[in-house]
């Protein structure tokens, strides 16, 4: 049996997050994953203005911006109209902006910190099925050799994914719903005139287009840039009337949506973050981002001994952030007669009003909420 106060089950950008914000409090997390190697696939592509601010007194957030490009706003078309802008420089924040950097890139910035701090990933090294994770004691397997581990934790950070091991052994649940329709997203070169410091949103008749720059750090200049082209539907590429692809996609990929949250944050000594807490669509580009913060919320009450807190602090914003983006997307993809009338027709009028544009903004950037305040 191995002891570590506290273990960390996953080591994407939430994991990675939340050792990094531990150390800095003095508390030394083990840290495990089922992966041989980091993934080189990107889900998230942004960061944004909360996790800049989040990551800033790490000193990260500075590595992040000397790679990241700076998105200043999102366009909004329809058919080859541009119906409506929203520029986040209207955002009273020292990062009025998104900055466009791949998850991939965000995740090796992040081990990197590690590596420095002295703090390993223990790699092939799977959670499975743990009646007594809620104690604290984790039943975890080498991926090659089969070999088993009991580790004892005084705590445990489950942010192992949307398929949450750790959830299943506490039982608890995970309410929501999946949309039917697969969205399909390809990463490919193209050649066009859209503004590349820009998001783009595309409405057509069969739901919407998101287009944005995948960034990674190693661009050379003068190179074509890579988009990211994401329809709730198949072959996104077809409604490309204002670009051209080069080449083949670096990425082509299908995946169903859900909207869910888990029932507790907590039980025991487990505390979700991430994915294995809450999923929701991309639309809003708020999932890495919310469970980096939910990694930075944990660590505050950390080193506080404040983790029955957790819950509470966590549980309400979470929530209202995946009833949001459920209420977005559902505008977006123009889901029923009534909806695709609105998003058409009176959205692009709704987002001249200054309150509707900063609710957006606000989303968007993750300043949509306060951050706690801590009875120190």
């Amino acid at each position: 049996m191995t002891q570590s106060s506290p273990l960390i089950i996953g080591a994407g950008p939430v994991g990675l997050a939340a050792a990094s914000f531990l150390s800095r409090h003095g508390i030394a997390a083990r840290i495990v994953d089922k992966r041989t190697e980091p993934s080189l696939l990107s889900k998230a592509l942004g960061v944004n203005p909360r996790t800049l601010e989040l990551l800033e007194s790490t000193g990260l957030t500075d590595k992040l911006l000397a790679l990241g490009k700076k998105i200043h706003g999102a366009t909004i078309h329809r058919g080859d109209r541009i119906v409506a802008q929203v520029d986040f420089e209207q955002l009273e924040h020292r990062f009025p902006f998104l900055l466009a950097l791949s998850q991939a890139t965000t995740e090796r910035i992040l081990r990197e910190d590690l590596a420095e701090r002295g703090i390993p990933i223990e790699r092939q090294l799977e959670l499975v099925d743990s009646p007594q994770l809620a104690e604290g004691k984790a039943e975890l397997v080498h991926t090659e050799t089969y070999e088993r581990h009991l580790a004892e934790a005084s705590w445990i950070v489950a942010a192992d994914g949307a398929h949450s091991i750790a959830r299943k052994s506490v039982h608890v649940s995970f309410p929501g719903d999946t949309y039917d329709r697969a969205w399909v997203l390809d990463d490919i070169s193209l050649a066009t005139d859209l503004d590349p410091n820009r998001a783009h949103i595309k409405f057509v008749d069969d739901g919407f287009l998101f287009m944005l720059p995948v960034v990674t750090g190693e661009e050379e200049p003068g190179e074509p840039t890579v988009w990211r082209v994401l329809g709730n539907f198949p072959e996104p590429l077809n409604y490309l009337s204002e670009a051209n692809p080069i080449g083949k996609s670096l990425w082509n990929s299908s995946f169903h949506i859900s909207h869910r949250l888990v029932e507790k944050m907590n039980v025991g000594n487990v505390y979700f973050a991430g994915d294995a807490a809450h999923l929701h669509s991309p639309v809003g580009a708020r999932g890495m981002n919310l469970g980096i913060e939910d990694a930075w919320v944990l660590a505050e009450l950390a080193k506080r001994d404040q983790l029955s807190r957790y819950q509470k602090l966590r549980w309400p914003v979470d929530n209202a952030i995946v009833q949001r983006i459920r209420t977005f997307t559902g505008f977006a993809k123009g889901e029923s007669f009534f909806k695709r009338m609105v998003r058409n027709h009176i959205a692009p009028h709704l987002l001249r009003l200054n309150k509707v544009r900063q609710t957006m903004l606000h989303t968007v950037s993750g300043l949509d909420h306060p951050l706690p305040t801590w009875d120190d």
